[in-house]
């Protein structure tokens, strides 16, 4: 049987917690990383999740500290603030127009997509458009699909990982200066390499995750 390399790239991965400050991803792999976060899924084709890259010194020691002093902040070779967006993801925005008229070859079209697949079918039956907050959380949940899809190729290529969701919220959004109607932070990915040994991993048996039906 052919080694199936993706799924040792899942072996090697893990929630890596110290990491080595004096090594850096190359900068081909690192763009390379970048390009599978664009690629990957979001829900209705929407994208609205952006990254921020934290580069400088005294950002990363700001977003330490919103992070609770957590080490692989500053230690990582990269540090990326993953955001989503809020009111734009509302149907009949100019955003939501423009993305769905991508793939609509007519007006007709595009009106079914937005008021009926989009905002009936989809928002206002699980109660999005009511709520921004709400609306907030699901748009969020599209930012672990981009992170997800980076750890992968980054595991891939023997890079290290770990996705922080322990933060003060607000008092990061405070320092990035957002205005939380628009947008939201959803979580912090560090990449780089492992000073530590991984651990052993902890997961079900297969045949209780799994069911059929």
């Amino acid at each position: 049987m052919r080694e199936d390399l993706f799924l040792n790239a899942s072996k090697f991965r893990f929630a890596c917690k110290v990491f080595d400050k004096d090594k850096k991803i190359p900068c081909g792999q690192w763009h390379a990383i970048l390009e599978s976060g664009r690629l990957a899924p979001s829900s209705f084709g929407l994208e609205p999740t952006r990254m921020i890259v934290v580069k400088s010194k005294a950002a990363k020691e700001a977003v330490k500290k919103a992070c609770w002093e957590q080490k692989q902040i500053t230690d990582a070779s990269h540090t990326i603030i993953f955001t989503s967006l809020k009111c734009d993801m509302l149907p009949g925005t100019n955003y939501i127009r423009n993305k769905f008229a991508r793939r609509t070859k007519t007006s007709e079209e595009l009106d079914y997509y937005i008021k009926e697949r989009y905002g009936r079918m989809k928002l206002e039956t699980l109660g999005y458009t009511a709520d921004i907050e709400k609306l907030g959380m699901w748009s969020a949940h599209q930012a672990y699909i981009m992170a997800t899809a980076m750890m992968y190729h980054a595991a891939f290529l023997k890079i290290d990982s770990c996705m922080i969701e322990g933060f003060d919220k607000v008092e990061l959004e405070k320092y990035l200066q957002m205005d939380t109607f628009k947008e939201q932070v959803s979580l912090v990915l560090c990449l780089g390499y492992r000073a530590m040994e991984q651990g052993k991993r902890n997961r079900m048996d297969i045949h209780d995750l799994v069911r059929k039906i």
